[in-house]
């Protein structure tokens, strides 16, 4: 049981670090409109970007990884599931990571460039650009919504954590995938008001719950008993 425990607990701080760093990652000169000016302008702050969604993706991983053993007892199915879908996450997430680089090093090169060739930097900065937006805010965070939706459930099914966090997480996922669908359909904008307020519930249950796993865990009630089946 102390190890489970341990387990539980990093997961919980992974859950936190993974918040923390996906606010950390935003990157406002790649998503402005002068992103080929701004981002050699801001090199620093994009570099720390891409370290923030780097660290995103592992805090990603490592919570499912350690949740696994602990929630395969409960349902092998749904922990599978709940754990590929963390692992699809993860390496999109890795992906974006490395289109923002290379908008990073495009434009270092169009600022050196000559302003004949403005056209051509510019058409294959939006093709990298619309495409990160694509990886970051729509495709990964659905699947990252198809996995905290199973996540959720056994949540639920097991009352390992109480309902309301559970629940909280669905609606929050609910919005979370609303947002991305939004986003798809060019409804709204990346990081517009519209867009966080949507995210909000998710980032905040993620602070909660990571906070209630490092305090609290699971039931130990739950546990014990699957324990001695």
């Amino acid at each position: 049981m102390g190890s489970e425990k341990l387990k539980i607990r990093f997961a919980g701080l992974f859950m936190i670090v993974g918040m923390v760093a996906g606010i950390f990652s935003v990157a406002p000169a790649i998503d402005s409109g002068d992103y080929l000016t701004e981002a050699a302008a801001n090199f620093n702050r994009v570099i720390v970007g891409a370290v923030f969604q780097f660290v995103m993706s592992l805090a990603y991983l490592g919570f499912a990884i350690l949740l696994y053993p602990i929630i395969r007892r409960f349902s092998g199915s749904l922990s599978v599931g709940f754990l590929s879908f963390r692992v699809i996450a993860a390496n999109l997430v890795i992906f974006g990571t490395i289109l923002l680089l290379l908008i990073l090093a495009l434009s270092h090169e169009f600022v050196k460039s000559s302003p004949g060739n403005a056209l051509d930097f510019k058409t294959l900065g939006n093709a990298l650009k619309i495409t990160r937006d694509y990886i970051n805010h729509v495709f990964m965070v659905l699947v990252l919504c198809i996995g905290n939706v199973i996540l959720y459930v056994l949540l639920i099914r097991t009352r390992l954590i109480p309902k309301w966090l559970s629940v909280w997480g669905l609606l929050g996922t609910f919005l979370s995938g609303v947002a991305s669908i939004m986003i798809l359909f060019r409804v709204v904008d990346v990081i517009t008001s519209e867009y966080l307020v949507l995210n909000m519930p998710t980032a905040v249950l993620e602070l909660i719950m990571g906070m209630w796993l490092i305090i609290v865990g699971f039931n130990k009630k739950v546990l014990y008993a699957y324990r001695r089946r």
